[in-house]
């Protein structure tokens, strides 16, 4: 059974996280019929679905180029930052509105992570430093916050929540190349 890949193992998982999605999706259409407190526009279904079809599918290739658990953990943590920082800037903006110098911040933060991830293949050693870079960074975008925005409220419980699934995918990769290096 260890021989099989990740991706095969986990085929039932995989067709509930799909599920999931599309159930989520479905949640706003079923609350507008009951209440007019949410209002959802075509765009918004547009964007929501595009950003689920991308969360999905990073979880698939993180599932395609894990090769452990600690490795496939990893892939999850950022997968799920990622989608979470994406999903809470979209709808309220983490610090200040949701056009704040700092909110695009965290995109951009996002976007690099995402080319530097490329650039080095998704390799283990590649995105512990690259998600230990997005955990510290989150705090950063804090500091320049304060400095960018005073009088704006900054949520450092928000902030650490994220620093620290960043955080934790980067020990989770790092546990990973520690036992490959171990098994070398």
């Amino acid at each position: 059974m260890t021989d099989i890949p990740f991706h095969r193992r986990l085929t039932g998982w995989r067709i509930a996280g799909w599920s999931a999605a599309a159930a989520l999706l479905g949640l706003p259409a079923i609350a507008m019929q009951f209440t007019r407190e949410v209002n959802w526009t075509a765009g918004d279904f547009v964007v929501a679905a595009a950003i689920l079809l991308l969360t999905g599918l990073a979880a698939e290739g993180g599932l395609r180029l894990a090769r452990s658990w600690p490795h496939l953990i990893g892939f999850a943590l950022a997968t799920f930052a990622a989608f979470f920082t994406v999903w809470s800037n979209l709808a309220v903006g983490i610090i200040g509105d949701e056009g704040s110098p700092v909110n695009m911040g965290f995109f951009a933060v996002l976007a690099l992570g995402l080319l530097a991830a490329a650039t080095g293949r998704f390799r283990p050693r590649a995105m512990l430093a690259i998600t230990g870079t997005m955990s510290a960074s989150q705090i950063l975008l804090g500091l320049f916050a304060l400095v960018l925005m005073p009088g704006h409220a900054v949520e450092w419980a928000v902030l650490a929540g994220f620093s620290l699934l960043w955080g934790g995918a980067a020990l989770a990769f790092r546990q990973h190349a520690l036992h490959a290096r171990a098994q070398a």
